[in-house]
């Protein structure tokens, strides 16, 4: 089976269109960064290697000089909390595991470090967390995802609005969580702008690549109002 590889825009879900046509752009401003994501839709024998993100120009220059394009960085997962089943109710009696995201401006990492097994006892029908983890600069929010009693699926218990608080009361019962954690860690901003091609290496199976791309006008360019068709090319080596 030949390898396949599937674009993605950057919600990573939307199909994308092969060419980026970012409009008018005016001198010496640069356009909204667009992050553009690939995933490596091919079979466990057929990983793709010597990976990156190389600039295009669609015909003739189309603003390839103006084409920049940055790494993207996403955020580390979390480690796990700590938590001990207290007096209270809401949940069942039983095991529980727990598991954070952190969340930026631009998205979610995916679900970290499971925590230990809490077990809830007739009573004590609460857990109280502990040691929730803070993320670096840029996180704005964690959310903490849990199993229902004796389960292994991850949902939606709580979410702690800020980048400091490290403890959290759970009273939600089963019947109440929300959605499972994401699957793709969109946390990610550009790293350093710049024109050379951007090297990934190897993709394994069922795993994202991304890049940023933006046009960056310089202020002496004579080229106002016209569209730029340069774009982003995900290529094996």
């Amino acid at each position: 089976m030949a390898k396949q590889v599937t674009k993605y825009e950057s919600d990573g879900a939307t199909p994308a269109a092969s060419l980026y046509d970012e409009g008018t752009v005016q001198d010496g401003a640069a356009t909204t960064a667009r992050r553009i994501w690939w995933k490596n839709m091919s079979t466990a024998a057929e990983s793709l290697s010597g990976c990156r993100c190389r600039r295009v120009a669609s015909a003739g220059n189309d603003g390839i000089d103006m084409l920049q394009i940055a790494a993207d960085a996403p955020l580390a997962d979390p480690g796990a909390p700590s938590g001990a089943a207290v007096s209270g109710f809401g949940l069942e009696v039983g095991d529980y595991h727990y598991k954070v995201t952190f969340v930026t401006a631009n998205g979610e990492t995916v679900a970290g470090t499971v925590s230990a097994t809490i077990t809830t006892t007739g009573g004590n029908q609460q857990v109280d967390l502990t040691g929730i983890p803070t993320g670096p600069a840029g996180t704005t929010q964690r959310k903490i995802y849990r199993t229902a009693v004796g389960g292994s699926t991850y949902k939606l218990a709580g979410t702690i609005a800020n980048n400091t608080a490290t403890t959290l009361s759970d009273t939600t019962p089963d019947a109440s969580l929300g959605v499972e954690p994401p699957t793709l860690n969109t946390s990610g901003s550009a790293g350093t702008w710049g024109t050379a091609n951007v090297t990934i290496g190897e993709l394994a199976v069922g795993a994202y690549a991304a890049c940023w791309m933006r046009y960056n006008v310089l202020a002496d360019t004579s080229e106002v109002g016209n569209d730029r068709l340069a774009y982003v090319q995900f290529e094996e080596t």
